[in-house]
């Protein structure tokens, strides 16, 4: 096709837009999941970091400078960013026709320290806890990325096996009932604790002191084992 037949084609924009997730106090009686979110002068309103692309450049360098100009904090090796899917709604934005290439990535709370924006509370419908929308179509975003974290940590209705916390919010090592709360609050229902501890074992290994299991210390209650993610468990980790 010549050159003058492809100018003839109407091309939008296209951005690239980041649903940070974390849980906070991933180790506490009361984690809680999160979402970075920003606030814009232009237009005015919340919404998750993003950016345009710029002339010639590919969505990973996109990806990149976003996380370097917006977030302020770059994704670690274990903390993949995943692709969630395009969100091309016409009307999505008022300024101009615009695609967003959307992706989420998890992130321990440690390593968001100095990340720019406010880590805001997701409710036990995925929805965020705000009085008002976000911008553009960023609560459907968000959505999507809770969506997508949710299908790794449940394991009700699923054939294959769900990991202890694969996205690595809590800090080894940790006791069962730490690692449930974590799961309990991404996907923001109660879980069986019997159940689950059945369920999560196989994949953990007791962390050992002579020979003998190491127990909580300074938590309530009876002391309690203290596990790590058992050697080649991320081999085994679904997408």
């Amino acid at each position: 096709m010549a050159t003058t037949a492809l100018e003839s084609f109407p091309r939008p924009g296209v951005t690239v837009d980041l649903a940070v997730l974390t849980v906070t106090g991933a180790a506490s009686p009361d984690p809680v999941l999160r979402v970075l979110i920003q606030e814009r002068t232009e237009p005015v309103g919340r919404a998750l970091p993003g950016g345009f692309m710029r002339e010639r450049w590919t969505v990973a360098q996109t990806v990149d400078d976003v996380f370097h100009r917006k977030v302020g904090v770059a994704p670690a090796p274990e903390s993949p960013i995943r692709l969630l899917r395009l969100f091309d709604d016409p009307g999505r934005d008022d300024r101009t026709w615009a695609i967003s290439v959307a992706h989420s990535v998890s992130i321990p709370e440690r390593a968001l320290s100095g990340a720019r924006g406010e880590l805001l509370p997701i409710e036990a419908d995925g929805s965020l806890a705000l009085e008002a929308p976000l911008l553009f179509d960023h609560d459907e975003i968000v959505s999507a990325a809770v969506d997508s974290l949710r299908t790794r940590y449940e394991f009700r209705h699923r054939y294959a096996d769900t990991l202890p916390d694969p996205d690595r919010f809590l800090p080894e090592p940790f006791t069962l009932h730490q690692l449930r709360k974590v799961h309990e609050a991404v996907i923001g229902d109660p879980l069986h604790k019997d159940n689950f501890n059945r369920r999560m074992k196989p994949f953990l290994a007791p962390l050992l002191r002579d020979g003998d299991p190491v127990l909580a210390e300074s938590l309530r209650g009876r002391p309690a084992a203290l596990y790590r993610h058992a050697r080649g468990d991320t081999d085994r980790r679904p997408d």
